[in-house]
């Protein structure tokens, strides 16, 4: 990699390091996850090196940034993630419903529902330690009435209610706590014994009402994408099917996704610890790699020809020692059929990584980019503007 052309994204015209604060679709917040890169970011690729009407591919999609930037711009994104509340979350966003849609459902759901019969002593303390038992009684009714439905409208909700379900606001339902992750049962115990605090008496609808009108007051995308809930080495997807992948493999087990994401897990009916099994995380290199070359293998075989495919890596601390992972990932790629176009090198503050137990020297420091084209692809001339929403949208 020493020899290879590297570009700090600073340097890169149109950068979207360039786009303001909070730029970007309210439909991108409908939930928050840690891990994701920017909305800005997933644009720019999308705009550069992709044209309308063409597939978009994030196999490691999160909470679906990128597949909704493609959908937003005239692509059809597609989000593939093994974790279930990254599946609901992407989703919601390639397939979202309409705010009457979702107002109608909380009408009639208010016409019928009895949250006074369910019995919240029956749940694990561990949760009811972020509730109040007025409030946990709404999350569990809507929770059985979600349980059995997978239609889009039923999906929206889970990611709406994964949105709300725990955070600092009133528009949260927990405890103050953070949006990012489903903190630790013992620290919120200790919190709130030390703080004094009383759990919240929310109205859980009341509190989704607000939400949903927030994530679409910008509008519905006019493209419809794809979500899949596959190992990312074994995609559901046609050979040299895609034009263009931008991607964040998991970064060895410096995020957590299971342990990060319990709370909501919990809520949409599944052990997090059944999930960690399902998902990606070592410290062992030689595991990495080979997860690496198996899921650049299958990239490899669903991209076109000509085509681009970028991979956001981490520089990261690992038993102590110092690991960049696009040196890992560069040779790999190039032994599955890529070429290493360029590297694009990119810092992280310490504001952004979200978890507040991540000291300054740990964890990500910076993140590198890699091009990686499969034939001999050419970004295209379509401008890129960082207006705050020029994006295509249903009103």
């Amino acid at each position: 990699m020493t020899n290879r052309f590297t570009i700090l994204s600073t340097e890169i015209p149109d950068s979207w390091k360039y786009a303001g604060d909070g730029w970007g679709s309210n439909l991108h917040r409908i939930c928050s996850r840690t891990g994701s890169f920017p909305p800005a970011l997933a644009h720019y690729f999308v705009k550069r090196y992709s044209r309308r009407g063409d597939v978009v591919l994030d196999p490691f999609s999160g909470k679906g940034t990128l597949p909704l930037e493609a959908c937003l711009n005239g692509r059809i994104g597609i989000g593939n993630d093994l974790a279930p509340e990254a599946y609901v979350i992407t989703r919601a966003k390639v397939n979202p419903v309409t705010l009457e849609e979702v107002k109608e459902w909380i009408y009639r759901t208010k016409r019928k529902w009895n949250p006074e019969s369910y019995d919240v002593d029956e749940v694990s303390g561990d949760v009811r330690i972020f509730f109040s038992k007025y409030t946990l009684r709404q999350i569990l009714a809507i929770q059985e009435m979600l349980m059995d439905d997978d239609s889009d409208l039923t999906n929206f909700i889970k990611a709406l209610m994964c949105g709300i379900l725990h955070g600092p606001t009133k528009m949260h339902l927990s405890v103050p706590c953070s949006h990012a992750f489903s903190m630790s049962p013992k620290y919120i115990r200790r919190f709130v014994k030390r703080n004094g605090l009383r759990r919240p008496k929310r109205d859980v609808l009341k509190c989704l009402l607000i939400k949903v009108e927030r994530v679409l007051r910008d509008g519905l995308p006019r493209v419809r994408g794809i979500a899949t809930m596959e190992d990312a080495r074994k995609l559901p997807l046609e050979n040299d099917s895609v034009s263009l992948i931008v991607t964040s493999p998991p970064y060895f087990n410096m995020q957590t996704y299971a342990w990060d994401n319990w709370l909501r897990l919990w809520f949409l009916g599944y052990d997090y610890m059944e999930i960690k099994n399902r998902l990606f995380q070592s410290e062992s290199k030689q595991k990495f790699e080979s997860f690496m070359y198996e899921s650049l293998k299958e990239m490899f075989r669903v991209l076109k020809d000509d085509s681009s495919c970028f991979v956001v890596v981490g520089d990261v601390k690992l038993n102590g020692y110092y690991v960049n992972m696009a040196e890992m990932i560069a040779p790999i790629a190039e032994s599955v059929g890529f070429s290493v176009a360029r590297l694009i090198s990119d810092s992280i503050p310490k504001s952004n990584k979200h978890l507040m137990y991540i000291k300054e020297e740990e964890g990500v420091s910076h993140e590198r980019i890699l091009e990686l084209h499969k034939g001999n692809p050419m970004s295209n001339d379509e401008p890129v503007a960082w207006a705050q929403k020029p994006m295509e949208v249903i009103a």
